[in-house]
């Protein structure tokens, strides 16, 4: 979860006495950021009340101080101008923005562009391209939204500019929100009404319209409920309303101010202390610091001096509040890159790198922020302006495509095997079907040999075929992008759809024999083989897929996943749909309820008269992803090895499998073919085999297809006889 942006200082606030500066925002500016960079650095658990610690792990809540804030400044200006003048100049608006927010949000893309090409894994690369480039043109809270709940970016590290989500929501509103209000002015005008009593009930509607709707989104998916602009509107409608009552605000008894503004400053605090990872955001939880803000907003609106507007008004926190827009800029990239260069870098040391950008923001302040905003030359007309801020843009865009320059790009192409040396020095063995191999190999053949029976299994010493060096396919900074090709056509079902696509379709596509694959991305990454297979016994595929679903009548997760699967199994139902064999996969069934649930959706398909072929699930390698480790030990991949593990949901797996009179099948000797010390590979005959997760590389599945083949034929579920599928009979495309 991460925090807001501090906004832009304005010498023009609202207040009863005129139009003075607000010293009470500038406050509550300081405080805003204050919580975001305690939270980012870590100071979540400073002491113990009960069983309850007590921090500052709600600091995300700054967030939502901010939004407020910029509600409210951003409308007493547009509320200005529309008395002084009748309309709003939307040019003249967006050449402000651009004078006073761009310059320094351009010089920290730029910054962290090149800094995290400098620092930042090969495997990084190429989000940060993409995540600089969003952010420049203030998208990057949808990129980051969608990135939450994509199932192939689990691994994913933090972005270095993921902190410009909140900028990405404000801008957005600052587009819509002045041509809204011009909008329904020469409606008014029109109409004959009263613009503000107009302007006030669009505003209400907004408001309503938003909240409901991130109660709503945040209840059923947080992840993208965080970054949403939509959900978010609502708090930003809050200081829009308060600029709307800064008048009447203005008549407030000293009582009320005081009252007020102190409730204010103790509901932020409650949220920053008593909120934290597990509390639904934003949602109705959102209106304590929000709330909050506008009553101090408000109180400050008043002529009375309270005791909070002396506390705000601090000379230390009014300095701090004019530095906190490019504070919040500079200090999450630093925070980023310094727990990447030292991982094991401690809270107090990430203190000093808050207290860094405090420096940097000055600088940026005094050298940039200010000279930009307040020259004579690009304040004399408003398209000055703009040309000067698209100029800027440009520059970061720029930087974004220098960073993409940097990320290797996949071809397709499997490469011919070259033995290398293995942990113990010795050569790669011959015997076997690999010695009966050419060209471009299956990495999992050089691990076979013939058994007296004829049989493939797994050499005595695999490790002597490992690649334990680059280059490797895919390059390790493209392993997640190593997937099956049916994802590019949208057959991989994305969370919250529950609707089957009957359109994916794959192999022999006008047969009548159907193979069924069935679950999530577990069944799918083995989907590049079964269509091999499919190809050569003349069946066809139909893929019933969907991301973090098991196949299963049980999933509480996501309700829509049982959805989706009953309308799978009524598809598979019908007339020409109905499938010769069914295979599937999960790591989910390591839940008894989905087990139970899988049993009872696979019996329903068994009672078609399918076969049934589980596959067993592929280990976990570790906490961390292996192609980063591989990626930055490109000379030696030892480190990255790991010790072989059994999947937990193997048992229930095979289970369910004796349960139902399924054959279960295992390909885990091939994926992890352990070593004399009991670890896995991460790359065999050159191929990579890990992407994300516990995910093997479409690569390393394509090498799979002769040893897949033989095992379902070996079962009587295809017709190829085993002794005519050799290692040439991999999955090249």
């Amino acid at each position: 979860m991460t925090t807001t942006h501090p906004r832009e200082r304005r010498k023009t606030h609202s207040t009863s006495a005129g139009h003075g500066l607000r010293k009470d925002i500038e406050g509550l500016r300081a405080v805003a950021v204050g919580t975001v960079l305690l939270y980012h650095a870590g100071l979540v658990n400073l002491f113990e009340i009960g069983d309850r610690s007590v921090g500052f792990d709600g600091g995300y809540a700054g967030v939502d101080v901010f939004f407020v804030i910029s509600g409210f400044l951003i409308t007493s200006l547009l509320l200005r101008e529309v008395d002084r003048t009748g309309t709003v100049s939307i040019a003249n608006f967006y050449a402000r923005r651009a004078r006073r927010l761009l310059p320094a949000a351009s010089i920290v893309l730029v910054f962290t562009a090149l800094a995290g090409w400098a620092v930042l894994p090969v495997t990084q690369l190429e989000n940060l391209s993409k995540d600089v480039g969003a952010a420049t043109v203030y998208i990057v809270n949808w990129s980051l939204a969608a990135r939450s709940v994509d199932y192939l970016a689990e691994d994913a590290a933090v972005s270095p500019v993921q902190h410009y989500w909140s900028l990405s929501v404000e801008e957005q509103f600052y587009v819509v929100w002045p041509l809204l209000m011009l909008l329904f002015l020469m409606l008014a005008a029109r109409a004959g009404w009263r613009h503000k009593r107009v302007l006030g009930v669009v505003l209400l509607a907004i408001f309503g319209v938003s909240l409901t709707y991130s109660i709503l989104h945040t209840a059923a998916d947080p992840a993208t409920a965080y970054f949403y602009t939509t959900t978010r509107a609502w708090e930003l409608a809050i200081g829009a309303l308060v600029a709307f009552a800064a008048v009447r605000a203005a008549k407030l008894p000293a009582v009320a101010s005081q009252v007020m503004s102190i409730a204010g400053l103790l509901m932020i605090a409650w949220a920053t202390v008593a909120f934290d990872h597990t509390t639904p955001w934003p949602g109705s939880a959102a209106l304590v610091p929000t709330v909050g803000t506008a009553l101090v907003i408000v109180a400050g609106c008043a002529p009375h001096d309270t005791a909070a507007k002396k506390l705000l008004g601090l000379r230390p926190m009014v300095w701090i509040g004019g530095l906190s827009y490019s504070i919040y800029l500079w200090h999450w990239p630093l925070i980023v890159m310094a727990q990447t260069v030292w991982p094991e870098i401690r809270i107090r040391h990430l203190l000093v790198v808050a207290a860094a950008s405090v420096l940097l923001a000055w600088i940026t302040k005094r050298t940039v922020e200010d000279p930009i905003r307040f020259n004579k030359v690009l304040s004399a007309t408003p398209w000055r302006a703009i040309l000067a801020g698209l100029t800027m843009m440009a520059i970061s865009l720029a930087a974004a495509a220098l960073v993409w320059r940097a990320v290797p790009q996949l071809d397709g192409v499997l490469p011919t095997f070259q033995p290398t040396a293995s942990p113990s020095g010795g050569a790669t063995a011959s015997g076997g079907p690999a010695e009966d191999a050419s060209g471009s190999v299956g990495a999992t053949t050089l691990v076979a040999v013939d058994d007296p029976t004829g049989r493939w299994v797994v050499r005595d010493d695999p490790e002597t075929v490992y690649s334990l060096a680059d280059p490797v396919y895919p390059p390790s900074a493209l392993a997640t992008g190593d997937i099956p090709g049916y994802y590019d056509d949208d057959c991989q079902v994305p969370e919250g759809d529950p609707e089957v696509n009957t359109d994916c379709t794959y192999g022999d596509t006008g047969s009548d024999r159907v193979i069924a694959v069935v679950g999530d991305s577990k069944a799918g990454q083995w989907m590049s083989a079964i269509e091999a297979i499919a190809e050569r016994e003349g069946m066809r595929v139909d893929l019933y897929l969907k991301s973090a679903c098991p196949f299963s009548y049980v999933y509480s997760p996501e309700p829509q996943c049982e959805t989706f699967v009953h309308s799978a199994v009524e598809e598979m139902g019908k007339a020409g749909n109905t499938p010769e064999l069914v295979i599937t996969s999960t790591s989910s069934a390591r839940h008894d309820d989905v087990a139970a649930g899988m049993s009872d959706a696979l019996g329903d398909l068994s009672a078609l008269g399918a076969d049934v072929v589980i596959l067993d699930d592929t280990p976990y390698p570790g906490t961390a992803p292996v192609y980063e480790c591989m990626a930055e030990n490109p000379e030696d991949f030892t480190p990255c090895l790991f010790p072989e593990r059994v999947p937990p949901a193997s048992a229930n797996l095979e289970a369910i499998a004796d349960r139902g009179g399924y054959f279960f099948v295992s390909l885990l000797p091939w994926v992890c073919p352990p070593d004399d010390d009991g670890r896995c590979p991460v790359a065999v005959g050159g191929i990579g085999i890990w992407r994300q997760g516990s995910h093997i590389t479409d690569a390393y599945a394509r090498t799979v297809t002769p040893i897949l083949h033989r095992e379902l034929s070996g079962l009587g579920v295809t017709g190829t006889p085993v002794a005519d599928i050799s290692v040439d009979d991999i999955a090249h495309e």
